[in-house]
């Protein structure tokens, strides 16, 4: 499974508008690689062009800090099949790796709807 996540410098995990990384993680390899954030460089669609750009490297799940995705970006990833996986504020993404890997993070189908920002 190829996982995205934004994040920063110090690789703490952000909604995908606050980083500059978007980072993909392959579950099988446990290898990541790193690309800037297409939403660095726009001032409209910023979330869904993130989106976009993951799912073009082959993402199909996205890690979702509170306040990630707003009303069109979270519909967009819907119809297209991204699963989810709902994380707290702040979380590192060496602790999430480990988390994860240890069948303690679970990826779901839906996040909780005050987690969805207005369009």
């Amino acid at each position: 499974m190829l996982i995205a996540a934004v994040i920063d410098e110090k690789e703490t995990i952000l909604p995908i508008v606050e980083g500059t990384i978007l980072r993909i993680f392959d579950t099988e390899t446990s290898r990541a690689e790193d690309f800037p954030n297409p939403a660095v460089q726009l001032k409209t669609g910023r979330r869904g062009a993130t989106l976009q750009f993951a799912e073009e490297k082959g993402a199909t799940t996205f890690v979702a800090p509170p306040n990630t995705f707003c009303e069109l970006s979270y519909k967009a990833a819907q119809e297209d099949k991204v699963e989810f996986i709902h994380i707290p504020s702040d979380t590192a993404f060496p602790n999430f790796k480990q988390s994860f890997l240890n069948g303690e993070i679970k990826v779901q189908a839906f996040l909780p709807d005050k987690e969805i920002l207005p369009s």
